[in-house]
């Protein structure tokens, strides 16, 4: 019930410079395991989640699990429209 209200509403978008960006955005370094490690399964049902909830704004960085986020967040987005998200 909660979601159906999250997408009758839609997700807010934002201008950040030149970017037009979701005005929540998913930050990738828990999925590199920055605090725990974090299991394949769980990494990729995060990511599902926050895509199906209208997320399209992602933060990553080489250092997050020494490209493990990056490559955990690529496997998703590399099945995505390109230019329906921002990384």
């Amino acid at each position: 019930m909660e979601d159906d209200c999250w997408k009758a509403m839609g997700m807010k978008r934002s201008r950040l410079g030149a970017l037009d960006v979701t005005s929540i955005g998913l930050g990738s370094a828990p999925l590199g395991g920055l605090f725990s490690p974090v299991s394949d399964a769980d990494a990729q049902a995060t990511i599902e989640r926050a895509w199906s909830l209208g997320v399209r704004f992602f933060d990553t960085a080489p250092l997050y699990g020494f490209g493990l986020a990056e490559r955990r967040l690529g496997a998703f987005l590399r099945q995505q429209e390109r230019d329906s998200y921002v990384i």
